[in-house]
């Protein structure tokens, strides 16, 4: 199998998660934002998600046929879901400059837009990356039902961890936080799995053929 470009992407944007993610600093909010692991940990992170737009970006691109219609259009949603999460991300990781004006009891911007946006873009990525997760498998385009629950379960338990815990008080839910990891052992299996559908269709132009039509 030829490792292609979005496989490889796939693959170091978990190994970045998976490194970034462990070192989050537990506490209080003034205390996590104290924390000299804040900004590597969240740049980590950061940089996961970026490479994890250039790998949907080209895994998009990876041959001349066409996604079926299913499929491209939960990758394109999954694609501006992972932008969302990707300037959440950015804003989150710039929230320590807030520390002080946290603990002297001022307003704190950066802060305060980081935790509003992790409400609404969170649950926003676990759903694209869903429905592309199981669109791909359905098509056979991507992953397969053998791992797929890996990713699902991972995402969706990351993204409905900041609307429970920052408008429903549950502190409980920072427990959700870390499934991100089962999205980024998804990443890397699925980089690595093999595709009959996808990658004979570049070989085989009589089965191109069907899959560019959706049939398969």
């Amino acid at each position: 199998m030829k490792l292609q470009l979005w496989r490889l992407c796939f693959i170091v944007s978990a190994l970045f998660m998976i490194a970034g993610g462990p070192q989050h600093p537990g506490g209080t909010m003034a205390e996590m934002l104290a924390d000299p692991k804040w900004v590597p940990a969240h740049s980590l992170l950061l940089a996961g998600f970026v490479t994890l737009i250039a790998g949907l970006l080209l895994f998009k691109r990876s041959t001349s046929l066409p996604l079926p219609a299913s499929a491209n259009r939960w990758l394109q949603f999954a694609i501006i879901g992972t932008v969302l999460q990707t300037i959440e991300m950015a804003m989150h990781t710039a929230a320590f400059v807030d520390h002080h004006h946290l603990v002297a009891g001022q307003s704190t911007p950066v802060l305060t837009t980081h935790l509003w946006l992790a409400v609404f873009f969170y649950p926003i990525f676990g759903l694209t990356i869903t429905g592309f997760i199981i669109a791909g498998m359905r098509d056979r385009v991507i992953g397969s039902p053998w791992i797929g629950w890996l990713g699902i379960a991972g995402v969706l338990a990351q993204g409905a961890a900041p609307p429970l815990l920052i408008l429903f008080k549950v502190e409980g839910a920072r427990f959700l936080f870390p499934f991100l990891l089962l999205f980024a052992l998804w990443l890397i299996l699925a980089g690595l799995w093999p595709l009959r559908g996808r990658d004979e269709a570049i070989a085989d132009p009589v089965l191109g053929s069907t899959a560019g039509s959706g049939q398969m």
